[in-house]
């Protein structure tokens, strides 16, 4: 089950509609509907594995512009997104490694959900649709732990990682970003 702290949906319905006459693409309808509910979003702790594809999933692409991670606006500027578009896919996840989780948008290959490996150039064929594909994904509840409860769980199994001033704002980045979200179920 996939769980997301999802994007602002503000004006979503006009952001999908500009992006796609900019682009020249009509989205699947049931992944539009994902867009519409949820805007995409961040997916700490979400992984998949499918046949013999296997991989995490950092986030879903949406239309928020305080995230430059997944952003669709500055996304569409980037040489794969154009590559993707001219195979007829549209990346709407990105994992740890860089690669891409992407959709059919061609009709040939409508609503179907793909892995994009970006270093092999090769597009995996995860699932006949988005709602398939999301009921396939593994989240765990993200626990956002404070500064002292990281400091704690380091000296209770004798971590050798140094804890300098960078570790430290690193760390109270990610407390700062994740307290003002809300994990959420995603139904489609």
């Amino acid at each position: 089950m996939l769980k997301i702290f999802s994007f602002n949906t503000s004006d979503i319905i006009e952001k999908i509609n500009l992006f796609e006459y900019q682009n020249n693409i009509k989205l699947p309808s049931l992944y539009a509907d994902f867009l519409k509910k949820y805007n995409g979003g961040y997916t700490p702790k979400t992984s998949f594995e499918i046949d013999e594809i296997s991989s995490d999933i950092r986030g879903f692409y949406g239309f928020e512009e305080n995230d430059e991670n997944y952003n669709f606006l500055l996304l569409t500027r980037c040489d794969d997104f154009i590559d993707c578009i001219n195979n007829s896919f549209l990346p709407i996840a990105m994992d740890s490694l860089g690669n891409f989780i992407v959709i059919g948008i061609g009709e040939h290959n409508n609503g179907e959900v793909y892995f994009l490996d970006t270093e092999m150039n090769r597009y995996n064929y995860l699932s006949s649709n988005f709602k398939n594909f999301i009921s396939q994904i593994n989240s765990q509840k993200f626990i956002i732990r404070s500064i002292d409860e990281r400091l704690q769980g380091m000296k209770k199994i004798n971590s050798n990682v140094k804890v300098d001033d960078e570790l430290l704002k690193l760390w109270q980045t990610e407390i700062d970003k994740y307290s003002k979200l809300k994990q959420q179920i995603v139904i489609i």
